[in-house]
């Protein structure tokens, strides 16, 4: 039996049974005199008159802040008074008030105990009675504390609500059924074809009812729900944290989440069924809606279906084309030849605006648009809803070649095709590409082909788009060199981050799927160096993926070099080491030691001695997880002869691997081969550059982040502020470097709870990234 002895239904009663000069701001006020004034020369906005209101309707819960005042139950005896003086003088029949309120409680015994119950209804005191029961109401929901989400504002730092198109028109009734539905169950799907506008709907419901919830957070569904959660971004995230712990982490802070926070997954494009994690989802309190392309029969829907034609579709097409209102009859042809669809028409108004086209002639080119199917019989393969989506992606192509866009403009369109759906930070994407300015892209978002998401700093194509750039543009490995060498460079360079680097990890997954290989060494050499970066953020899922990938393409393009052969070992052997099986990581490992020592005797080149260097580094790995120290140092110290053989000593090779063999111990919390690793490590620079080198800076950070990881605030303090201090001293503060010292120092200061020290370090973070 569900619970009426609530809020909503206790100050429903006390509004039905109120005098009509007696206004719901004043009984509200009254109620909570303590901290709000309810004096009758109080100013009230009409902003505080809808924020009572949703408090009465449920809308939005009581604010924490008020129900700690009543927390010190000293202070019900003010409210019992304000009930004596204030409100029941107000109330028009208050035997029927207390009649009422004894049937909820009635109805609510199997939830709130007889006990409970017996002890409220013996009362005879009208105001004791009332309080007792508001008291109960907004005290004893069964823990009050689980009633109300925790703010995330300042912890929770991705997946705000995209920006909403300022040119959203209609859909009022849908927003107003939407909100509805929400309050009745906690789940609603809203279903629609692509590109009828299910995504911007959600954007408009979110920032139309902000201010009904605590926290509305925004997933782009990738293929897994579980990688969506790891895959937010929290404050105190840190880059020890494996894939695995940051779905925990995440999922148990929105299990704290309640029915006032709202939870939007866009492009949840297959059956719940599909996903394994989606039944226990639903199970939380918060509310949930959902956009997909699939029919849902299972569960609640609203049905996003075409605008109104004559209305609302015109003025929509006007919007973005205004010169259209001339000729309004041609207008409604373009907006029947497109069936009504909603992307389509604001693009081919975008179109007509951009291109400089009579609308005569845009109207003959799309009614001149097919399948380029040659027999008539072949659209009956097509099932009514593929065919229309056939069709509407022929216009789309149509629209992108009548734009006539620059070369750079297609460029943009081809590279962007190729990155995820979810979007893509702008500057990153500036960056990756060497873009001089963001004309061309800004250009593009004018015009309908690129959608810039302000609110989270990134851009996207809109999944039809997107489908459209890849058929028109051919995106391959030679036509968007600059991208892929932009991310091969990020994949060799990367060094200590606080936490995982999302945008990057996803971009080269994406991109590595989904581009067309032209240049097989090329692409090759890009997916093998791709291997290690994921292997550092622990991207456990990807990792035997990409490794099939590897062996693929060696295979299909026939790139068996033994250099290439005993690579693929060696990236095998590393899933053998991360399920802990290092007998068989032992045997990969050493097969490909066998190879390469096949043609070391020959003579070899520097890239091939690196190679062979790391390989028995990783044999020393082995044998250190394996507790044989004299086979691991043994291993090691073959690495560091040949990088001194071969004079690639000096390219820091070894410096890296040594760090990254410490990161790797301090993923698997295993800290003190970490310590000894670091040791090695920390010789080796003192050795050769000494104490005021930036790499001994980058040792005491690690020193630091291990002294963290192990709960010894003392040491962690000392490591990381020498490590800021040398690293800002050689090369400055603008680095990320620096930065990461800082987040470091911000996280141990949090935790430590230095208030002082943590707003010094989180002003340090924000200025640097300004």
């Amino acid at each position: 039996m569900k619970n009426r002895l609530t809020f909503t239904n206790v100050i429903g009663i006390l509004l039905d049974n109120k005098k009509k000069t007696y206004p719901q701001h004043q009984l509200v006020r009254s109620l909570f005199s303590l901290s709000l004034d309810d004096s009758e020369n109080a100013e009230i906005t009409d902003a505080d008159s809808i924020k009572y209101s949703n408090w009465c309707n449920g809308i939005r819960p009581i604010p924490l802040e008020i129900i700690r005042t009543y927390e010190d139950e000293d202070n019900f005896d003010f409210m019992r008074d304000d009930f004596k003086d204030k409100i029941i003088p107000n109330l028009l029949n208050e035997t029927q008030a207390r009649s009422q309120m004894e049937e909820l409680i009635e109805d609510s015994r199997t939830m709130i105990g007889n006990q409970k119950a017996d002890e409220i209804l013996t009362i005879q005191m009208l105001a004791q009675f009332f309080t007792e029961v508001i008291r109960y109401a907004i005290l004893n929901d069964h823990s009050h504390i689980t009633l109300y989400s925790p703010d995330l504002t300042e912890v929770l730092l991705s997946s705000k609500v995209p920006t909403a198109t300022k040119s959203f028109l209609g859909r009022k009734e849908e927003l107003k059924s939407a909100l509805s539905l929400l309050q009745e169950q906690a789940l609603l799907f809203v279903t629609g074809i692509a590109g009828i506008g299910k995504s911007e709907f959600a954007k408009t419901f979110a920032n139309k009812n902000k201010k009904k919830y605590t926290n509305i957070l925004f997933l782009h569904y990738e293929g897994s729900l579980k990688k969506c959660i790891a895959g937010l971004v929290f404050a105190d995230d840190t880059a020890e944290m494996t894939e695995e712990e940051l779905f925990q982490t995440h999922y148990q802070t929105l299990q704290k989440l309640r029915s006032d926070s709202l939870i939007i997954m866009d492009n949840f494009n297959v059956l719940p069924k599909d996903d394994p994690f989606f039944k226990e989802f639903t199970r939380n309190d918060f509310q949930i809606l959902i956009t997909t392309r699939c029919k849902i029969t299972s569960f609640q829907t609203l049905e996003i279906k075409e605008l109104d034609k004559e209305k609302e579709l015109t003025a929509l097409f006007y919007q973005y084309c205004p010169a259209a209102k001339n000729e309004p009859e041609i207008t409604s042809d373009i907006i029947n030849e497109l069936k009504g669809h909603t992307l389509t028409v604001c693009l081919a108004a975008l179109s007509l605006s951009a291109s400089g086209m009579d609308p005569e002639e845009l109207l003959f080119e799309l009614r001149s648009c097919g399948l380029n199917i040659h027999s008539g019989e072949a659209v009956e393969i097509y099932k009514d809803e593929e065919f229309s989506e056939a069709l509407m992606i022929e216009h789309l192509r149509k629209l992108l070649q009548l734009n006539q866009l620059t070369t750079e403009q297609m460029d943009i369109l081809r590279n962007l095709s190729l990155l995820p759906n979810a979007g893509v930070l702008k500057n990153a994407f500036k960056k990756w590409l060497k873009l001089g300015t963001l004309n061309e892209v800004n250009h593009l978002v004018r015009y309908g082909f690129v959608m810039d998401d302000e609110e989270n700093k990134k851009i996207s194509l809109h999944p039809l788009i997107q489908d459209v750039a890849m058929l028109e543009t051919l995106p391959s490995v030679s036509n968007c060199r600059t991208l892929i060498d932009s991310l091969h460079l990020i994949c060799l360079t990367h060094g200590l981050e606080v936490r995982r680097p999302e945008n990057v990890i996803q971009s080269l997954i994406s991109v590595a799927e989904h581009v067309l290989v032209d240049e097989p060494e090329t692409y090759l050499l890009f997916i093998q160096d791709m291997f290690p970066y994921l292997d550092k953020y622990l991207v456990m899922d990807y990792l035997p993926k990409l490794t099939e990938r590897i062996s693929h393409t060696m295979e299909k393009y026939e790139l068996n070099s033994i250099c290439d052969r005993a690579l693929l070992l060696d990236y095998k052997a590393e899933l053998f080491v991360i399920r802990k099986d290092y007998g068989n990581a032992l045997k990969k490992r050493l097969k490909a030691l066998e190879l390469l020592h096949s043609i070391h005797s020959a003579g070899i080149d520097a890239k091939t001695a690196a190679l062979l260097s790391n390989l028995h580094n990783n044999i020393s790995n082995v044998y250190l997880f394996l507790k044989n120290g004299r086979e691991a140092a043994q291993h090691l110290k073959m690495a560091l002869e040949i990088r001194e053989e071969y004079g690639i000593f000096e390219s820091h090779d070894t410096l890296q691997q040594l760090m990254n063999l410490t990161n790797m111990l301090i993923l698997s919390k295993d800290y003190d081969l970490a310590n000894q690793a670091l040791s090695l490590y920390e010789s080796l620079v003192l050795e050769h550059e000494g104490e005021n080198s930036f790499d001994y800076a980058i040792c005491q950070m690690g020193k630091g982040i291990i002294a963290l990881s192990q709960n010894n605030p003392e040491k962690a303090e000392l490591c990381l502020l020498e490590a800021e201090q040398k690293i800002t001293s050689i090369i400055g503060t603008d680095n990320d470097y620096s930065k990461t010292c800082y987040r470091y120092l911000h996280n141990l200061y949090s935790r430590w709870h230095k208030k002082e020290k943590e707003l010094e370090y989180r002003e340090k973070l924000l200025l640097g990234k300004s």
